[in-house]
């Protein structure tokens, strides 16, 4: 019971790493608030964490859309009382797929729809949950990042200099906040796949293997609880050593 106490809101929890990493901070004991567009998706997790033993609840949500982020958070504060962790995982992933092309091909709006949805969509989650985070003593933003954050991938401009974004926005948050006793900390995470129709090979040249949701999940929780409470700013990286061998991505 590593969280027990904590009150998680989980951005994009309704699939994929965000759902894993709700389920399993509810088996962490925290009180965990799923949230995403796909409202049917969200209350079936929420039954299963129920059915498992955890504390849960969805509340829909938009992160391209400001209010949605200020209702989600004002939604997760009624029911449990001020926020302790936030887990920012939400990504417009439907966008980037259809949006992958040279810089030179790329829309103005597809630019501001993927920042919006990447990097702006962070700073309206930590912006309206950090005062509930001061009000409860502390605690920690977690923030999923992607290996595009540190290296160039062709195809992908907006996404890679959103995530490079969300890099640079949690080092900020960590020495604004420190003081206050609120760390914040960024997953860069390498080739994931949630889905057996996604699966490719188990195990790729010079890499580890393929990556799994819970492999995030392990990563967030350690960075949710009290005994990672000397790390902030930091960049955690979980890729199977991708990093260091690009050409596995």
């Amino acid at each position: 019971m590593r969280l027990e106490g904590k009150v998680a809101l989980v951005t994009g929890s309704t699939r994929g790493i965000g759902r894993t990493i709700a389920e399993m901070f509810a088996q962490e004991g925290a009180k965990v608030v799923l949230s995403g567009r796909s409202v049917d998706k969200g209350e079936k997790n929420v039954q299963r964490i129920r059915e498992a033993g955890g504390e849960a609840m969805f509340v829909p949500l938009d992160v391209a859309d400001e209010n949605s982020v200020r209702e989600a958070v004002a939604a997760t504060v009624d029911a449990y009382g001020p926020i302790t962790t936030l887990i920012n995982n939400a990504a417009p992933t439907a966008l980037v797929n259809v949006s992958i092309k040279p810089v030179l091909e790329l829309t103005t709006q597809e630019w501001d729809d993927i920042l919006r949805g990447t990097l702006t969509s962070m700073f309206w989650t930590s912006k309206y949950a950090i005062p509930h985070m001061i009000e409860a003593g502390g605690g920690s933003i977690v923030n999923i990042s992607s290996g595009g954050s540190v290296f160039g991938v062709p195809g992908l401009s907006a996404y890679s200099a959103a995530k490079g974004g969300v890099n640079s926005l949690t080092r900020v948050l960590a020495v604004e906040h420190g003081a206050q006793g609120i760390r914040c900390n960024t997953i860069i995470v390498g080739r994931v796949v949630s889905y057996p129709q996604d699966r490719g090979p188990e195990t790729t040249r010079e890499l580890l293997r393929v990556g799994n949701p819970r492999d995030i999940g392990y990563a967030a929780v350690w960075l949710a609880a009290d005994e990672s409470e000397w790390i902030t700013g930091s960049e955690i990286t979980a890729d199977g050593g991708a990093r260091y061998n690009q050409s596995q991505l």
